[in-house]
């Protein structure tokens, strides 16, 4: 099909389609005994599931009684492997143990860019607040696309204290602690560096990462969402819904953790 299979209008979809979704052909094909909107899956000749399409909703998925606005979607959740039940039941337990810690800290740093990243904003919230949250001077330029996202340059970071002047505060936040970030390995990358430029070292400095205990909630966040991607193997990383300002990152992923507590 040269366009996305919608829900909004489904009188443009014929009796049989081929959808590609993640590289990967999906046949769809609606059975015989019916004129409703409702679509037989296939993966090559293997059947994932049946479809119904809801006009103005999304794709109902009759097996699980769960609706998804987006096609592509609908098609990974069907993909799940035998195993999500149990993947997601874990990411369940790991979310419960995580928030009932009473030193969890949730941090988020906001940046110039992607490369040669510059922290410029950090934040760190706990299950009652933020503890911390500074805008940062990064001496650096901001990328235009990183600009587009977080409305920040050099001219309204040019009276903001540099990173050197809040790492006390930071450490103090962060110091014993659990933290939890949203893709660890980008926030250890900018603060190694951040900590190495601070003490004049091109050797990344690990103290800050040393003194607290870090975990990454971008992996279960996945796998209890449970949308498949048959083209990398493994559950796709979901975005955190909410403006790009590290206070309001930190707040959007203790909801989330809350959300895969609750199941």
């Amino acid at each position: 099909m040269e366009r996305p299979p919608t829900a909004t209008d489904t009188r443009w979809l014929p009796h049989l389609f081929t959808q590609d979704v993640d590289t990967v052909p999906i046949h769809c094909v609606r059975p015989a005994d019916t004129d409703r909107p409702t679509w037989a899956v296939y993966q090559h000749t293997h059947y994932l599931g049946t479809l119904h399409a809801r006009p103005g909703e999304g794709w109902y998925i009759q097996a699980t009684r769960e609706l998804h606005t987006d096609f592509a979607n609908a098609i990974r959740a069907l993909r799940r492997p035998p195993t999500w039940p149990r993947v997601r039941a874990h990411a369940v337990e790991w979310a419960r143990l995580t928030l009932g810690d009473p030193d969890l800290r949730v941090i988020n740093i906001q940046t110039t860019g992607l490369h040669d990243p510059r922290a410029l904003q950090i934040a760190v919230s706990s299950t009652h607040g933020t503890v911390f949250n500074e805008l940062i001077n990064p001496n650096h330029p901001v990328t235009p696309d990183a600009t587009r996202l977080h409305h920040h340059t050099l001219h309204t970071t040019r009276h903001a204290p540099t990173f050197s002047d809040i790492l006390d505060d930071l450490t103090n936040a962060l110091h014993g602690r659990r933290c939890i970030a949203y893709n660890l390995p980008f926030v250890q990358r900018v603060l190694h560096a951040e900590i190495a430029r601070h003490h004049g070292t091109r050797i990344p400095h690990r103290p800050l990462a040393q003194a607290a205990f870090w975990d990454d909630a971008i992996a279960p966040v996945a796998q209890w969402t449970g949308l498949w991607s048959a083209q990398h193997h493994s559950y796709r990383r979901q975005p955190l819904p909410s403006a790009h300002e590290a206070a309001a990152k930190c707040q959007a992923l203790l909801r989330q953790l809350t959300a895969l507590a609750d199941n």
